[in-house]
Parts: C-alpha cells; sequence; structure tokens
C-alpha cells in the first residue's frame, strides 16, 4: 500500500489478549487496515503479511512517551486518513486516540473480556474519548456510554 493512499482503519494493538480482540475486529473490517503494534512474538507471527509500524509500549504514568505517542499518532493520522481508529488497550493505544479525537477520526475502542473490575487508565481514557464502545458481555454494557454488545470475539 501505497504511504499516501487512505486507510479504512488503523488498529493499535499490544500482544496478548488485547491484540486477538483487535485482530478479530480487523478481520471483519472492509477495506485496507494498517497496524501500530507492539513487537512480541505473537504479534510479529500474525501480522507478517500486514502494513504494521511496530512501536515500544507506552506507559500512561511517564507523560513523556504519552506525548510522543501523541505526536507520532497526529503526524501519520493526516497522512493516513483513517475512517476509524480501532484498540482493545494498553497505553499505546492512548495517544492514537487522543490524536484520533483533536483530528475529528472516529474511534472505537473494545472492552476485552477480562475485566471485572476497575478498567485501567488507558482503558478509562480510550473508552471515554471512543465514538464507539464494543462489549462482548451484557454486563458491560452498563458501563459505556455509545456501548454495542458484540458478543465474545474469539
Amino acid at each position: 500500500m501505497a504511504e499516501d493512499s487512505a486507510t479504512s482503519a488503523v488498529c493499535v494493538s499490544s500482544a496478548g489478549g488485547v491484540f486477538l480482540d483487535a485482530l478479530a475486529v480487523s478481520e471483519m473490517w472492509e477495506g485496507p487496515v494498517r497496524w501500530i503494534a507492539v513487537r512480541a512474538p505473537d504479534t510479529e507471527a500474525r501480522l507478517v503479511d500486514s502494513d504494521v509500524r511496530w512501536r515500544s509500549e507506552v506507559g500512561l504514568r511517564q507523560p513523556i512517551g504519552l506525548l510522543h505517542s501523541y505526536r507520532d499518532a497526529n503526524r501519520e493520522l493526516k497522512a493516513w486518513r483513517p475512517s476509524w481508529v480501532i484498540s482493545a488497550g494498553t497505553g499505546i493505544a492512548a495517544g492514537w486516540f487522543l490524536a484520533a479525537y483533536h483530528l475529528g477520526i472516529p474511534s472505537l475502542w473494545i472492552e476485552t473480556l477480562n475485566i471485572y473490575g476497575d478498567q485501567g487508565l488507558a482503558a478509562t481514557l480510550c473508552s471515554r474519548l471512543a465514538d464507539r464502545v464494543i462489549v462482548q458481555r451484557p454486563q458491560q454494557l452498563t458501563a459505556h456510554r455509545r456501548a454495542m454488545l458484540l458478543g465474545e470475539l474469539y
């Protein structure tokens, strides 16, 4: 895909279960998907033939990392012009959701199946900035405005 061509969605993810959630949604998406992912054995194996930019995880308790992530996301989202930004979690998503919010790009937050108590900082921030929130259990519907029940993704 050419660097200046339009992108249907940008999926932002770290490794593990949040990656599987984002992967499940990306496979349902129509159009080209670009990935911003944390390099790990599972992400490398599953994204081998994908358009992916590898990034380091961002700790939200370290504001400088969030600022760098936001700056990079802002620049790349302007260039790529995606229709959506999608993520299921961790700190890497926060800068991208902030940039999408400021640029008026819709975002989709996927609430992971394993959340039973309080959300983490990234989940709280991203779900509040998101235009839509997908939940996997009916009990999660009341926790988010704009929530849609999709059911278990994998």
